[in-house]
């Protein structure tokens, strides 16, 4: 329910950051068991609400500097998270890719007339 269109009302505005909040958070809980959670739209929705907090009034905007600066610092761990993850399923990858270049490898020496 907007005000005017164009215009996302303070407590709406509120309750989205407190929602994306908790998105992230369950995000981060999802990558650090190994798992993939799809977080491909929390760039779109959080420029989305910075420049609709951006056309509050200054006095309302304010009010809402605690929930952004949760909000960076949420990104900033679900980016680490995201990133040790990677770099996990990075190194599963070398090697699985050099067990099966070594599986290849001896198989090839072992089968009479292949190469």
């Amino acid at each position: 329910m907007n005000r005017h269109q164009g215009m996302t009302s303070f407590t709406e505005l509120e309750k989205s950051l407190q929602t994306l909040s908790i998105q992230i958070a369950n995000a981060s809980s999802v990558a650090k068991t190994g798992e993939v959670s799809d977080v491909s739209d929390l760039p779109r929705v959080t420029d989305f609400l910075c420049q609709e907090i951006n056309k509050l009034p200054p006095s309302e905007r304010s009010k809402l500097g605690p929930h952004l600066i949760g909000l960076i610092e949420e990104l900033d761990n679900l980016t680490i998270t995201i990133g040790s993850s990677l770099d996990k399923v990075r190194v599963e990858i070398k090697e699985t890719t050099s067990h099966n270049r070594a599986a290849k490898a001896y198989t090839s020496a072992n089968t009479p007339g292949k190469r």
